[in-house]
């Protein structure tokens, strides 16, 4: 039952706070929906390529959130200290470069991935600014990687809340023209998008050295500068590289769907892909929870209770992902026509979200148990099961049902079905037998 009740502190903030920061994005796509589908389309794309480069951040923020997390359960503040001001430096410097490079090659990079004419000014537009504000997000993703890994999560929520308050009044203005503001369309959306991101980096920093951290902290950079990089490498590199294999993948995939299947295909992908994150909000809510869990028992030498709590919070991930199917599977086209009213699209998303329904038990494993040999420090087995089976089954796999069997965008979904259970399994062979429990091993023979 204690395990439960920790599960719930933590995963009941962040699942609030992954729901706004999904609304964020599905609030936009709803709007320019009835702006114009292109429009939601071409944001759709955008945001594509946006999350892909937000995983280059991802390689700081996911090593201080596994070392924060387990110098908190080893009560080692000035270790924590030394780790927030590096990492929040250095992506601050890679958010800036980044930036700096989306602006003046969005256009080619849109082109690249198959972006059509008919979408390609929409897409721009939105690349425009929120990817020249890259370097916004960047130092949001490692502020709240630091607060959460704190156990902060209920503020973490509140942070986001403000964040899409912000978002959702600017979206009305200025695609609806309200209080007589113009009608900016994507422009309008991609403002209001950047704009609240400050808002939440402003209402974050202040918190974070307010109640946790002291300013001072920045004065431990010329300390140990490079051997805090190279362990933040050392757990980050790997961990985002999973995700960015993901991500990478899904780009690959939505290439295959521009290039082959239409826009129509795509712009339903669009709204599936928002759907089906919405079903699973509940799963990733608990693997990041997991996360925190398992790195704490883990800096604090509880290896055994560390992998029990892993189980436990696998089993209770599965139940709500089961309920999620069971309404993707039944009611698909009635969410699909949530976002569009073309009969053709409402089909095609009812279609695909009935194979999605299979795909979500399946990205438990990944979800939870990933997050859970993150948080110990065992990061290189998840990338190696990643680049093998993203690659083969959900991307080739991917073009075969859809292409070569003409089975569409439902086709690409039954490549991702078999990925996710394919290296579902291979998470949970990896969780039982243990093996993660050997770098800590390890680390406790260097101390002594």
């Amino acid at each position: 039952m204690e395990r439960q009740r920790r599960l719930i502190k933590l995963a009941g903030p962040i699942f609030v706070e992954l729901l706004l920061s999904m609304l964020l994005g599905i609030i936009d796509i709803f709007m320019l929906s009835q702006y114009d589908d292109r429009a939601a389309g071409a944001v759709g794309a955008s945001n594509q390529i946006i999350n892909n480069l937000n995983l280059i951040f991802a390689i700081i923020s996911a090593g201080t959130a596994v070392l924060v997390a387990q110098n908190v359960g080893a009560n080692k503040k000035e270790e924590i200290e030394k780790v927030s001001a590096v990492s929040l430096i250095m992506n601050f410097i890679i958010g800036m470069i980044i930036s700096a490079g989306m602006i003046v090659f969005g256009k080619p990079i849109l082109r690249g991935i198959g972006v059509t004419p008919d979408l390609m000014n929409y897409a721009y537009e939105y690349t425009l600014i929120v990817g020249g504000a890259l370097f916004v997000q960047a130092i949001l993703n490692t502020l709240l990687a630091i607060i959460r890994s704190h156990g902060y999560t209920k503020q973490s929520m509140y942070i986001s809340g403000v964040m899409n308050i912000v978002n959702i009044v600017g979206d009305a203005v200025f695609v609806f023209g309200l209080f007589g503001a113009p009608v900016l369309g994507v422009k309008g959306v991609a403002l209001a998008t950047t704009f609240s991101k400050m808002c939440a980096v402003v209402a974050a920093f202040a918190f974070l050295v307010r109640s946790i951290l002291s300013v001072k902290m920045f004065i431990h950079i010329k300390e140990t500068s490079m051997y805090i990089l190279k362990e933040l490498f050392k757990i980050g590199f790997p961990a985002a590289m999973e995700n960015m294999s993901y991500s990478l993948s899904q780009t690959v995939l939505m290439s295959i769907i521009l290039i082959n299947l239409g826009d129509t295909a795509y712009i339903t992908r669009t709204y599936v892909w928002q759907i089906s994150w919405i079903a699973s909000i509940f799963v990733i809510a608990i693997g990041q929870a997991n996360q925190i869990i398992i790195g704490q028992l883990v800096g604090g030498g509880e290896i055994e209770e560390a992998y029990e709590a892993g189980i436990s919070n696998l089993k209770i991930a599965m139940f709500f992902s089961i309920v999620g199917a069971l309404i993707l599977f039944f009611f698909g086209e009635a969410l699909t026509g949530i976002f569009s009213k073309n009969p053709a699209i409402i089909v095609l998303g009812g279609a695909t979200l009935v194979v999605d329904a299979f795909l979500e038990p399946g990205r438990v494993f990944n979800v939870v148990l990933i997050n859970g040999l993150r948080g110990a420090g065992d990061v290189i087995f998840p990338v190696v099961m990643a680049m093998i089976s993203m690659w083969s089954f959900g991307v080739a796999g991917g073009y075969i049902f859809s292409v070569v069997l003409g089975l569409g965008l439902p086709g690409i979904w039954m490549g991702m079905v078999i990925d996710e259970w394919f290296r579902g399994i291979c998470m949970l062979f990896r969780w039982k037998n243990r093996k993660w429990t050997q770098r800590w091993l390890v680390e406790q023979e260097c101390i002594s």
